[in-house]
Order: structure tokens, then sequence, then C-alpha cells
């Protein structure tokens, strides 16, 4: 999954010609606010040549790319030097010796007989163009590609697009990547020049045009309509209305015990009684589903998502029904409304965070981005129309706007939560009206003072670097962990990321495929290696440490009362199991675990009424499990099936949607 997502981030911010022309010119652009951009020319019918690069948060890619390509258009030489997004020094060579092709990124070797694939670079963004042509022109037919797979492409959709009383002529094509069946949107001139690929967030897109990618996103979506609303339909059916579910195990998650032997009985898509299982059960009109004494448990909750609305069959097969999503551009409404709706497939966005950040060169990237106090009081005040029930600051609010915009939020019955803005501590946006802290980082940094721009990296080297250190013993420490008690300020952790960071180095598999490896698509399986870590092998025993701290910390905020939820920020399901498989390593109970992944959640977003429970009155919203969580937290993988909004689904077929293999 990690490669997948490496690669599509670095399409997303890419742009190229594949014609002999003059130089060309593109933006980067976020929010409407240029953070990058891209040069294009070439030197000889066949030599391109591209300089790249894009600002994110202080991170981002700085590429210098030459391609080679033969008569028919097909790379047959690739060389790109630069920085990778955590401005790593990265390179990549690709080559043609003999029968082989042959490609190097950061000093790793690989090849593979060659039989005229097209090398899918990850390294230089600009090759996307050249994917473009060569699948355009055998459309319809499957195009082999490094390090392996195949891509195909249909003919283009036309559109004209109006721009300052100018028009101009666009081809949009969809690349699928085998066997993902959701396209990437490529958008060309008429004389097949690139010219923008857009999402919700980034864009890359042709320099003078940089008003268009609201635009062009509604034609996609538009254009992918009609999959989305056949997918519910395919893969998942209608809950009966009356269904008895006879002996089961259930998890009780506000105690976080189990009781042994039940029957569930749901009407309407509710649940109405839970008793006792008898050795045969049934009622008259009702479907009986014996459930062999598995597991049953509420549904999951990723508490920390960014949601994209190809996210929704990984989310539902590995049983998360819940998404507190923490930042996301307005589109999400209509996400919301169509899962609730059974109009889309995924999870039920339950919980919407209004991100809110200050204009600045760090600046997040998406939400209200403000230029004063009072333009973030307003933001808060769209927010509440909307419907959000919390407040997500970021990294570049001003210290002294913690305390007004989390008094206007608390004023409008909201929660307050995020980042800890630059040159502020944890400790103080407590004290300043902070709910929740998001990122375990965060509380390292707390003991590191309020001269820190926290804007940039410096928030994850800064703990990379030193959180090993930190004495968790220590009466500061102590004292963080008694102000969140007193003032009831939760965390959410994100510890599957931390892992990622300084846990996981060079050649490593990332830790949270591994349990998975079986599953994967066979196109993944051959280059799982990173390439790029956040750290290099000389950090390795003090990021090492810090991660070790960060686990031993969570223990001490679990045995201290604090209120933990469980949230991935990327990875979907399978990042939020292996999440809960951290907290168990942390030594937290894996029963305790499940509470946090269910009621937790739901007590977080005060929905612990109607969700994260399997209780009378509340909604028939769970999963069963073919095994025991409580006993080995890893059998949170082992789902047979996932009930939501009265639709059942089925995880294995959900994941055969996406060419994914499962447990049985």
């Amino acid at each position: 999954m990690k490669i997948f997502f490496f690669t599509l981030s670095i399409l997303i911010n890419t742009a190229i010609v594949f014609a002999q022309q003059d130089t060309l010119f593109y933006s980067v652009v976020n929010k409407g606010r240029i953070t990058g951009g891209q040069k294009v020319w070439h030197t000889g019918a066949n030599e391109f040549h591209y300089n790249y690069h894009f600002n994110d948060r202080g991170r981002g890619d700085s590429t210098q790319t030459t391609v080679i390509t033969n008569a028919q258009g097909l790379i047959i030489s690739l060389q790109s030097t630069g920085v990778d997004y955590y401005k790593n020094p990265f390179t990549e060579n690709f080559s043609i010796a003999g029968d082989s092709a042959v490609w190097i990124i950061n000093g790793e070797k690989k090849s593979a007989l060659f039989n005229n694939q097209l090398y899918a670079s990850g390294g230089a963004p600009a090759t996307i163009e050249l994917l473009v042509a060569w699948a355009s022109g055998r459309q319809g037919k499957q195009v082999a590609i490094l390090p392996d797979g195949f891509m195909h492409t249909e003919a283009p959709l036309l559109k004209t697009i109006s721009l300052n009383g100018k028009t101009i002529q666009l081809q949009l094509f969809k690349l699928y990547f085998d066997p993902n069946p959701v396209p990437l949107y490529v958008w060309l001139t008429s004389d097949n020049h690139f010219f923008a690929m857009v999402n919700s967030w980034t864009s890359n897109i042709m320099k003078g045009y940089e008003t268009l990618p609201d635009s062009l996103l509604t034609l996609q979506e538009m254009a992918g309509q009609e999959y989305y609303e056949k997918e519910i339909s395919n893969y998942s059916t209608v809950l009966a209305p009356h269904v008895l579910l006879t002996h089961v195990n259930i998890f009780q998650s506000a105690d976080a015990t189990v009781l042994k032997d039940r029957t569930v009985e749901i009407r309407l898509g509710k649940i109405v009684n839970i008793r006792k299982s008898v050795a045969t059960e049934t009622a008259t009109g009702a479907t009986t589903i014996n459930c062999n004494g598995k597991f049953l448990m509420p549904g999951l909750w990723d508490m920390h998502g960014h949601y994209q609305k190809d996210q929704g069959p990984m989310y539902l097969a590995g049983g998360v029904t819940h998404i507190r999503d923490m930042g996301n551009d307005n589109i999400l409404l209509t996400y919301k409304k169509q899962i609730a709706e059974n109009k889309l497939l995924g999870p039920d966005i339950s919980y919407l965070s209004g991100f809110i950040d200050k204009e600045d060169p760090f600046q997040g990237p998406t939400g209200k981005i403000v230029s004063s106090l009072e333009e973030g009081l307003k933001a808060i005040d769209y927010y509440n129309r909307q419907g959000y029930q919390q407040i997500k600051l970021y990294s570049a609010i001003k210290p002294e706007w913690v305390a007004p915009l989390a008094a206007r939020a608390h004023q409008l019955g909201m929660r307050v939560c995020g980042h800890i803005p630059a040159f502020m501590t944890a400790t103080q946006a407590i004290n300043k009206g902070y709910d929740e802290v998001t990122h375990m980082n965060f509380l390292f940094l707390n003991f590191m003072g309020d001269t820190i721009d926290t804007r940039t990296p410096a928030r994850f080297r800064l703990v990379g670097d030193n959180g090993g250190k930190l004495d968790l013993q220590s009466k500061p420490v102590q004292d963080l962990v008694m102000l969140m008690k007193k003032k009831n300020t939760s965390l959410d952790a994100t510890l599957n990321v931390w892992e990622g960071m300084f846990n996981e180095f060079r050649g490593d598999t990332s830790h949270f495929l591994k349990p998975i490896i079986s599953w994967l698509p066979k196109e993944w399986l051959q280059d799982l290696a990173i390439k790029s870590p956040f750290g290099s092998n000389e950090q390795k025993p003090a990021y090492s440490a810090a991660f070790q701290n960060m686990l031993k910390f969570q223990k001490i905020l679990f045995d201290k009362g604090i209120l933990l939820v469980a949230g991935t920020d990327g990875g979907e399901a399978n990042a939020l199991h292996h999440e809960l498989e951290l907290y168990v390593a942390a030594g937290i109970p894996a029963n305790q675990v499940l509470k946090i992944a269910t009621y937790n959640a739901a007590l977080d977003c005060n929905l612990q009424k109607k969700y994260g429970q399997v209780i009378v009155g509340a909604a028939a919203d769970f999963i069963l499990i073919d095994g025991d969580p409580v006993k080995n937290i890893s059998d949170i993988r082992r789902i047979e099936w996932v009930v939501k909004n009265n639709r059942m689904f089925q995880p294995k077929q959900l994941l055969q949607s996406q060419g994914w293999k499962y447990y049985y």
C-alpha cells in the first residue's frame, strides 16, 4: 500500500511534455496558492528535461530529471537527482543493458528481463505524459510496466473549458494501474501535451490556469460517478428487516468484557434484544444466522482520517465503520451525505473537524487558511453552520490566537484539537482550551520549550533525535499527564505514523504490511523494501529509542486514565489494525485496546449511545470476527462480515475488488 500511495502522490504532482516544443512551465497549487512548479524542455526529438519542486510545510520533492525515449516513445533511459519528500538525497537511474532493464533507486539495484515494458518512475515526477502516450496508443489493451504489473487506458473524454473569456480544448484520460479499479486522472491539451493533474488538496497545472483545479476536479467527479454508484450495489447486500444472530460472543466495549453465547435480535437496523442463546432459535419471519461462537464487536473507528472516496472498500474490508475526519476539502460534505444515503461505499464520516491554519509559507494543505484572528473566528462560525463538531488548529496558528479561537468553538458547543502551534507547548495549549492533542510527538515537544518552529519538519527531527532521552518518570512529564487528566484532555497518538518515521529504515518492509504480505496484489511483492526512509541508518539508534519511549508514554497515559483514541493519519484499516497492535506492544491489555478503538472513539465524539457498543437501542453497526482479538489482538483482521447502515459487507469480496487476497 505504501508503495502505491508513494507513486500516486508523486504522479499527482506531475507535469511533462512529450513533443518537440518550447519550454513549458507549470504551477503546483494548493488552496489557490502556488507552492511549487515545474519547468519542461527538450534537447533533441527524444530527450526530455524536467526541473520540479514543491513545498508542503517545509517538505517536498526537488528533482532534476532527464528522460530518453526510443523513436516509438518508450523510455529507454532515465536519470533523476535531488531530494525526496523529506529532503533526503534522492537518485534514480534506469537503463537498458542487453536484454535486461536495470533501475537503481538510492543505491538499491533491481533488474528484469526487458520486453518493451514501460518504466513507471517513482522518483521523476515528469513521466506521466509518457505513460499516457504509450497507453493511449494501445487503448483497451494492457501495457506491461516496470517494476511489475500492467496499466491500460480508454478513449479520453473531451472537454471544453472557459477561462477569462477564452476557451481551451482538453482531454481527460483515465489511467488504470491494475489491479486497482479506480483510475488516475490526467488532463492533456488537444495536441497531447500535459495540462494538469488535480485533486482536492494539491494540483499541478499549466502556468496561467491556476484558478481551474476546482472546475477540473468537478468534471473528474462526474466522470467517476457511475463507477461509485455501482460499487455499493455490487459489494453489499441489504440487511433483512428482522435478523437473529445466534450463538455469538459479544464484546461489551464500555467495560471491555465479553458476553458468551448470546443471541442478538435486530429489527430495521436497530438492536432490539440481546439474550442468552438456546440450542435452536428461530423467529417467524426472521433471518437467522448461527455465528457458531464467533466474536461480535462494534465497528472500528479511525479517529484520524483524511477521507478520500476511493478508500471505502479498504476501510470496510477491515471492519472500520466510522471515520473522524481531521481536515479536508468541502467535497467531504458530499461524500458524507452519499455514504449516509448508501449511494457511496464507505465508513460513515461520523465526526467532522474543521481545519484552520494561518496563511504562511508553511501553512497546512487543506481547510480554511486565515490571515487574522477575526478570519479565524469567522472560520469557526462557518464550520459550525456546516455541521462540524470540532475545530482542528494547525501549526502556523499564532499562540495568542488559541484562547479566543477555543473560546468561540466552546461557545458553539464544538471541541478543539490539533497540532500544537509553533512557539507554544502542549501545556500552554491545553490551558488555553485544547480538548485533545493530535499526534504523540507534540507531547514530547512539550519538554523542549516554546521556542521551536514546529511549522517545519523540526517537529519530527527533534523528537527523533531527543525523544529517547526523555525521562518519563520525571516531574515535568508527570505534571503534563496530571494536567491532561484534570482537563479531560484526550490523545490521538497515531503511533503507526511514528513507527514509520522512527523505526523503519532503508531496506525494511513497513511493519503494518508484514502481517498481510500474503494478501497483497502480486504487483506489489517485487519491491516492498523502503527506499526513501525518514531517518538514516546513522540516526537509527536515536530514532528507535524515541519510538520505544513513545510506546512507554502511551502506557503511562493509559494507566493514568487519559482518554486514548486510535487514529491512523493514512493507511486505512490495515494501518488501524497495526495501530492497535502497537498499543498492545506498549503494554495495554488487548480488551482495553478494543475499547479504545470502539467505545472510547464514540465517547470522544459523544456518540456512544448510538455507536461504539453492541447494546439494545444502538444501531446494528458491528463486525463478526473468526477469532478472539481479546486473546490475540491480531485476530482483528479476521473479519467475516461487516454490518452498517442496514447493509452487510463481505471483506473477502471487497478485497478481491481491489486485487487483494484474504485470510480464507
